[in-house]
């Protein structure tokens, strides 16, 4: 046959501008390095040819999926003693109903209701001193005091036995009582000084302050008069007596501490 068959070839000669060689360094597919003369960058139009494949080839699931997020992850957690799981999304269930006017009470019937009422309202002591400019006189008379029972003396609220904590030498956690004459003396002294202090600050100034003091005095004559012939046991009794009177009738009053109180006489008892 005249006309002979010819090779058909599926590619075209390499040209010498390729810039291609057998050993892979020319050869944009095999560096990592892209030659000048590319006519185009492989990883910038193809992500599978990215130096960093694993990063470029997934979106990022916290900017296209807000289900990948980990706050919306399940919890598994339980409450304690119980198999039930935790509701992230459950809300807590609505306060009780309060009512503000001196106490707070709750539905429950069975709770009694909580005095918030100021202890300020109930003050019968040093109406015109302030706590705040008295303390630093205190605090550099007695400094081993905590400054809680100087409160309480302020307010009226230590009680009779209460002046025992003013006892800065006790060694027991709860002491139980004064142990003796010596002992309650002791510590109604240090409580008779505060009470002057506080005193002197108020609109009755050192005046006040002189004339309580003489009172005072002339009570603890008259518990050392008494100690002569009573028990102990009824002396103690009426101090703590007299002592809780004064409490509610005003500390800084002078007259109350030379009343006679006579409704206390029938405690006291004679020694044998």
């Amino acid at each position: 046959m005249s006309n002979s068959a010819q090779p058909m070839s599926s590619f075209s000669p390499i040209s010498s501008t390729d810039n291609v060689s057998h050993a892979g360094t020319n050869n944009p597919s095999h560096s990592p390095h892209q030659s000048s003369s590319s006519k185009s960058v492989p990883f910038m139009n193809n992500p599978s040819h990215s130096p960093h494949p694993s990063t470029s080839s997934k979106p990022v699931p916290f900017m296209n999926d807000p289900s990948q997020h980990s706050h919306h992850t399940s919890y598994n957690a339980s409450i304690p003693g119980s198999d039930e799981p935790i509701n992230p999304s459950q809300s807590y269930p609505p306060p009780p109903t309060h009512h503000l006017a001196g106490s707070i009470t709750s539905d429950d019937p069975s709770i009694p209701p909580i005095d918030t009422s100021s202890p300020e309202d109930h003050r019968i002591s040093f109406r015109s001193t302030s706590l705040h400019q008295s303390l630093p006189l205190i605090r550099s008379r007695f400094p081993t005091i905590e400054p809680l029972y100087h409160t309480k003396i302020f307010r009226g609220t230590i009680g009779a036995i209460g002046l025992i904590w003013l006892d800065i030498g006790r060694q027991e956690a709860s002491p139980l009582d004064f142990s003796d004459l010596a002992h309650l003396l002791y510590c109604f002294e240090i409580y008779a000084q505060i009470v002057c202090i506080l005193a002197g600050q108020g609109d009755g100034g050192r005046d006040l302050e002189l004339e309580l003091q003489k009172a005072l005095a002339d009570y603890r004559i008259r518990l050392l008069s008494m100690s002569q012939w009573a028990t102990w046991e009824s002396l103690l009794a009426w101090h703590k007596g007299f002592l809780d009177g004064v409490l509610v009738r005003g500390q800084d009053n002078v007259n109350v501490w030379r009343e006679p109180r006579e409704e206390l006489d029938g405690i006291l008892r004679r020694r044998m």
